[in-house]
């Protein structure tokens, strides 16, 4: 029988500045029924959502259109993971060929002798501010993190800032949490090493927004950095594709569940807890487990998770502004975006008797403060379910998905137990009782 529980929730926060608002994007999931490869995916886009859009269509393409027929070893399935992420990049690069034309030739016309900077933008105030448009056309990029279940194991692969833990419990039934993604960002040293290696040191990033130190997209990061005036002095492309893979993890019983995060946040518990990357993934999944014991749904435990993030991060900044700080560590938060898998931890509150429980389905709710803010959702016939957000505003979208248990594992390890209680436990402490004299008169016990 299929459960009756959603075994994935997620929840969006979209990015508050305290000085300005503007507008917001937003895709969310899609998902296949009937097949026993489940995706999982957060995308972050940065200066738009264009390479977000492109990659929440052609990712889930090149991951489950029979791709991964065969593959029955870790190394196979990461190389059809780290083939789609190389797919993704090249069909990008390959679709913003006329932009990078345009902006060949508005150079080659700016490119007059004997002219100063003041004369040419005197002369060429038109094209130059053409240029400067398609320059930010071409500064778009994606922090992108997934997750494959297939074959009852776990992989996976991230680009950039978005982040996984999963929570596992060891055998004193403590939760556990392990980061499985990598940073790619200025608070990695091994990132920092490798741009200095380049001759880029840490005053080239003084206010300049380098948001990952790789990326999906992002052409002015990569080939055409010398254009780019904090990352011109660098020897060669500053800004990399090397996705990171990881896998397999076996998924046992121990493991309770899966978390997707946003660079939005992982950049506010960065700003909660500063310098410690650690502490800041475990105060979140203290949050998770909380709300697991007050919700019914996994969407509602996602929402009130990013709830808290949001009004924590929210109250640091009042207090740093109530105790005088001329300048405070941080003004703005970006888009938010939480998902959850959850394999086996309890949710007491669940709703147990909904009708159809063995059918997949998607829902979603979302409330909106601005009448030019319009997300939508839709689902496409494919075995994914992701999310993408960008932008600015003041909004809240939760989008739920629930699959059954045939759904998630394969055939072979679908089997029928009878039922059976053990209450050996049970006839041992009423004998210890009954031999102490401390059972209570008046009840059977047998």
């Amino acid at each position: 029988m299929g459960k009756g529980v959603s075994s994935s929730g997620v929840s969006f926060r979209f990015s508050k500045c305290w000085k300005q608002t503007q507008h917001f994007r937003i895709e969310p999931k899609t998902r296949r029924p009937q097949i026993f490869s489940l995706l999982y995916a957060v995308y972050s886009g940065h200066n738009g959502v264009r390479v977000s859009d492109f990659a929440l269509q052609k990712m889930a393409a090149d991951l489950l259109l029979g791709q991964l027929n065969g593959r029955t070893t870790d190394e196979a399935v990461k190389d059809v993971i780290r083939q789609a992420f190389h797919s993704v990049e090249k069909g990008y690069f390959d679709s913003i060929d006329a932009d990078v034309a345009t902006k060949t030739a508005l150079q080659l016309q700016l490119s007059v002798d004997g002219l100063s900077q003041y004369q040419i933008s005197q002369e060429f105030g038109a094209l130059l501010e053409k240029l400067g448009k398609i320059n930010v056309e071409l500064s778009v990029g994606s922090s992108a993190v997934l997750a494959l279940i297939y074959q009852s194991k776990l992989y996976i692969g991230n680009i950039g800032n978005c982040r996984a833990l999963l929570c596992k419990t060891d055998e004193f039934e403590t939760l556990t949490v392990t980061q499985l993604s990598v940073d790619h960002n200025l608070y990695n040293e091994e990132e920092v090493l490798r741009l200095l290696r380049l001759g880029l040191e840490a005053q080239n990033f003084e206010n300049c927004p380098l948001y990952s130190t790789r990326c999906i997209g992002n052409y002015l990061g990569k080939t055409g950095y010398k254009d780019c005036d904090f990352l011109s002095d660098a020897s060669s492309e500053p800004v990399i594709f090397q996705p990171e893979i990881v896998g397999s993890v076996p998924i046992t019983s121990a493991c309770k569940f899966l978390v997707l995060m946003s660079s939005g946040l992982c950049r506010a518990l960065h700003d909660l807890y500063p310098g410690d990357t650690s502490k800041g993934n475990r105060n979140l999944i203290q949050m998770i487990a909380e709300e697991f014991q007050n919700q019914s749904t996994l969407a509602g435990v996602a929402q009130s998770v990013v709830h808290r993030v949001v009004q924590l991060h929210h109250d640091a900044f009042m207090q740093q502004v109530d105790e005088g700080n001329s300048v405070p560590t941080f003004s703005n938060r970006d888009d938010i975006t939480l998902l959850i898998r959850n394999f086996n931890y309890p949710l007491p509150n669940a709703f147990n008797n909904r009708k159809n429980s063995s059918r997949s389905y998607t829902s979603s709710t979302s409330t909106t403060s601005g009448s030019d803010a319009t997300p939508t959702n839709y689902s496409v016939e494919m075995d994914f379910s992701g999310t993408m957000a960008s932008g600015v505003g003041t909004n809240v979208s939760v989008t739920s998905s629930e699959r059954s248990e045939v759904d998630s594992f394969p055939e072979q390890e679908r089997k029928s137990y009878k039922s059976y209680v053990d209450f050996s436990d049970y006839h041992r402490r009423v004998a210890e009782a009954r031999k102490l004299g401390k059972l209570p008169r008046g009840i059977d016990f047998d």
